[in-house]
């Protein structure tokens, strides 16, 4: 006893051992918690994650180069006249003010394969990809090719829209 009268409190021992050194296991449940709120942080973090790794230079081309045919269709569907965009390795050059021209990336280069062609080629010099009055464009597909990678783009000849497999 101690002086103030009150007994001192003990942690109970097993074995010689407090009892919060001794070794004790994990219930299924705890794991299957532990593993079930990790599973939902991954689920919540991934798709972010993977977005920002993601993108490569080319992503981004091959946006900007539907963004400028569908601009294109836009206005000769707007006006009821054929419009027609330059093509080049380095990008896309659309004959009207109102769609800015479109730059391939440095280091990337495109190429086209038209109906009559049997392999992608080098755009010719002055070439240009016609969208009719009634918004159909020349069937056409183009190949955007990086330094580690290829994007191949083909657009619907009827709604000018990039058509994804």
């Amino acid at each position: 006893m101690t002086t103030s009268g009150k007994k001192k409190m003990r942690l109970p021992h097993i074995s010689g051992k407090p009892r919060f050194l001794q070794a004790r296991a994990y219930t299924l449940f705890e794991i299957l918690l532990a593993l079930g709120i990790a599973a939902v942080i991954l689920g919540i973090t991934i798709p972010y994650v993977a977005e920002s790794f993601g993108r490569s230079p080319g992503d981004e081309a091959e946006e900007a180069l539907a963004q400028a045919v569908q601009d294109v269709r836009s206005s000769a569907l707007e006006n009821g006249e054929a419009r027609k965009i330059g093509i080049s390795e380095s990008g896309f050059v659309p004959e009207i003010d109102s769609v800015p021209e479109v730059r391939i990336p440095a280091g990337w280069k495109l190429s086209i394969r038209k109906m009559s062609d049997s392999k992608f080629r080098k755009p010719g010099k002055n070439e240009k990809w016609t969208v009719n009055g009634a918004g159909i464009c020349e069937p056409a597909t183009f190949l955007l090719s990086g330094p580690r990678d290829e994007i191949e783009i083909l657009f619907d000849p009827l709604t000018g829209l990039v058509v994804h497999e």
